[in-house]
């Protein structure tokens, strides 16, 4: 039973406590800026710079995980993310935007190993039947620490000195290395002792599987979106001239999370994984289609609970995919690969979004992504098709 794995509750509680910790940290970070830095150009370069050194670490990293104890991983990586609000300190002191910047690059080489980790560590200490449960509940999880700190930090930003957010997210990054002391990870030593683990193998994996082919096609178009969405939650705002509105879309998206979270193992059920995966592009469409009525209220929080709701289905069933279609001795090295993807494809957002929201506005950008996505939902769905890719969560079909 899920709730009865002592060592995926231990990953849970350590992710509610370390996630409200990073974005209490995340909120006084920005605070931080505003009072520094008037560009919001200058704000984006500044995030940007822990990005690109995670980036370049995930093939390390990746060889890491698949070659050495999951659980001294995480244990080393989460005393390493408690010197990143260290940093900060000296930064305050001076108003020192290279601290900061040091700050956020220790932050993410932690996330470049820890994040990778835990989702490689899911199949080794549960079935596989249990696996799309299992990443709703991250999810779920992940989205209730994301609404927890960013409460928090909110209040806490108001009616504190920024150095008393810092040290917060000392003391939650702590308790979760404290967590990961009791960890029980099994290890997959027989591979590690007969052969040289190398990166590059995942790229071939990638390429030779199908169903691998179109999760990551699919995740990549989402997450491409998901890299620019609070610049456009920034423009609705500006539109509507209601500030406010920014906070109610982000709880309508996160509530919608929540609801979705609690039946995607009802409703996907035995259904075939990577079909699913590709109609749920076609819903995205129609939320983005949604969003471009960007003068009406109602309509664009609507939109969002709609898109809140279907994420909360598309990432646990694709992390499904992945995890049921590669052996557990290169699980490491491949989400280090998507890992290092989905930062680039954050990346390449915030420029995109950036140029088309100048160029086309709010409105043409959302019409011309919507479309851009049903497109791709209605191809990778045919392409399934065609190659007959069937992965189920509660058995193992073959492509």
């Amino acid at each position: 039973m899920l709730w009865r794995n002592r060592t995926f509750l231990l990953l849970m509680t350590g992710e509610v406590v370390a996630g409200a910790g990073m974005w209490i940290s995340i909120i006084a970070n920005l605070q931080f800026m505003q009072s520094l830095i008037p560009s919001d150009t200058v704000k984006a370069l500044i995030l940007m710079s822990g990005l690109v050194v995670s980036i370049l670490l995930s093939p390390k990293a990746g060889v890491i995980i698949d070659m050495y104890d999951k659980g001294k991983i995480m244990m080393l990586a989460s005393l390493i993310r408690c010197l990143s609000p260290v940093f900060m300190f000296p930064a305050l002191a001076n108003d020192s935007i290279p601290w900061m910047i040091v700050s956020l690059i220790v932050m993410q080489c932690s996330a470049a190993f820890y994040f990778p980790t835990v989702q490689a560590s899911l199949p080794a200490i549960l079935s596989k039947d249990e696996l799309l449960k299992a990443n709703s509940v991250y999810l779920n999880i992940s989205t209730l620490s994301r609404i927890g700190g960013t409460a928090i930090g909110g209040v806490l930003v108001v009616s504190m000195e920024l150095s008393m957010l810092y040290v917060c997210s000392i003391v939650a990054y702590a308790v979760l290395a404290f967590v990961t002391l009791f960890l029980r990870i099994p290890q997959i030593t027989t591979r590690r002792m007969k052969e040289k683990v190398e990166f590059r193998e995942v790229l071939t994996i990638s390429r030779k599987d199908p169903a691998l082919f179109v999760g990551l096609i699919n995740n990549g178009l989402v997450t491409l979106f998901l890299g620019g969405v609070n610049l456009m939650i920034l423009n609705f705002s500006e539109i509507q001239n209601e500030p406010q509105l920014m906070g109610w879309i982000y709880m309508a998206e996160g509530l919608s999370i929540l609801v979705g979270g609690l039946l995607a193992k009802r409703w996907i059920g035995g259904r075939n994984l990577v079909a699913s995966s590709t109609i749920m592009l076609v819903f995205f469409g129609i939320s983005q289609y949604g969003m471009s009525f960007a003068a009406d209220k109602w309509m664009v929080l609507a939109s969002f609970a709609v898109f809140g709701f279907v994420v909360a289905f598309f990432f646990p069933v694709t992390a499904t995919i992945f995890q049921k279609r590669l052996p557990e001795h290169q699980q490491g090295r491949f989400f280090s690969f998507k890992s290092m993807l989905d930062r680039s494809f954050f990346l390449i957002a915030l420029g995109v979004t950036g140029v088309c929201l100048d160029l086309l506005g709010v409105t043409g950008y959302l019409l011309c992504i919507g479309t851009l996505t049903m497109l791709f939902g209605i191809f990778t769905y045919l392409y399934s098709k065609k190659h007959k890719l069937d992965v189920r969560a509660n058995d193992e079909a073959a492509a």
